[in-house]
């Protein structure tokens, strides 16, 4: 696990299950799903330089998967941002759409670009862990960042 490490976030609605996948020592691969909002979320990470599965937060519902694939470790997060709206269905707000930037590339964004705009740039650190909130949507996401 990454020491001195601090939580970002929450950005979204209060729906859904707290999860906190925890920190590690980067991030290599992030898998969602996403249509009309963000779906599934699940990150493989990377624990003393070997891969590491985080806990797989799942939606049954059919949407479109993307696999983003970080060159770690010389490639690392340097930003988060997205969109927060309400969908039909749901009373609270989720996570719309998500756009991760690297300090070599931009991934996204996922989702549509509707609702209200959030972004987590990080100066001097990395993403190295996420905590959020789920159930069938993406209700809320934070970031562990690490200096």
């Amino acid at each position: 696990m990454a020491s001195q490490t601090i939580v970002l976030g929450p950005w979204g609605g209060t729906g859904g299950d707290a999860w906190d996948d925890g920190s590690y020592t980067g991030v290599r691969t992030i898998n969602l799903t996403h249509k009309e909002a963000i779906g599934s979320f699940y990150v493989v990470y990377d624990l003393n330089g070997q891969p590491f599965d985080g806990p797989k937060h799942i939606s049954n519902r059919p949407f479109t998967a993307e696999k983003i694939e970080l060159r770690f470790p010389a490639e690392y997060l340097v930003d988060v941002s997205g969109y927060i709206s309400t969908v039909p269905e749901f009373p609270t707000k989720v996570v719309r759409s998500l756009t991760f930037k690297t300090n070599q590339r931009t991934f996204g964004p996922y989702g549509p670009e509707e609702g209200t705009t959030f972004s987590i740039p990080i100066e001097n650190g990395k993403v190295v862990g996420f905590k959020g909130r789920s159930m069938g949507l993406l209700d809320a996401i934070s970031i562990h960042l690490a200096h």
